[in-house]
């Protein structure tokens, strides 16, 4: 069985910061997960944490007090999964209540991430702004006379 590196998604709304996490929570991961998150701290204010760990396949020892520590500091863990959620457990050494049903976003397949989709609205916003970058439009512009001054200099019309 080969354990996957720590990948992890930061998502800023406006009452919450949510990690998505996915892999293996280990000394390295943790050590970037929680340097980023008191980076991403300093400038949130009240919003409170929220740590999906869905796709989360195994966690070290220091993994292990980095989700004790933010759990004992209010934060809302999601599993999803039925590993994801005993992990979870087994590291707050109680049961996780159950998650909303908002949150249960990415419970179909752990072969399949979900939650790294983008929506079809940013895709397609993405697509607009990259076809007007990759193939500009040339615009040309007329000269506009007053009639008067048409007849005066002989311009030719084009509805003659």
């Amino acid at each position: 069985m080969s354990t996957q590196a720590l990948e992890y998604y930061m998502h800023d709304g406006p009452t919450a910061f949510r990690f998505k996490l996915a892999g293996n929570l280990n000394h390295e991961g943790a050590r970037r997960l929680d340097q980023d998150w008191r980076t991403a701290s300093s400038t949130l204010g009240d919003r409170r944490l929220i740590v999906d760990m869905t796709f989360v396949t195994g966690v070290d020892k220091q993994g292990q007090a980095l989700i004790a520590r933010w759990h004992l500091e209010g934060a809302s863990l999601i599993a999803n999964s039925k590993a994801s959620r005993a992990l979870a457990e087994a590291i707050l050494g109680e049961d996780l209540p159950e998650s909303p049903p908002n949150a249960r976003d990415a419970t179909a397949s752990n072969s399949i991430w979900p939650l790294f989709r983008a929506s079809f609205l940013a895709r397609a916003v993405t697509l607009v702004l990259l076809a007007t970058i990759v193939f500009p439009v040339e615009a040309n512009a007329a000269t506009i006379y007053p009639s008067s001054l048409i007849w005066q200099i002989g311009i030719p019309h084009a509805w003659n």
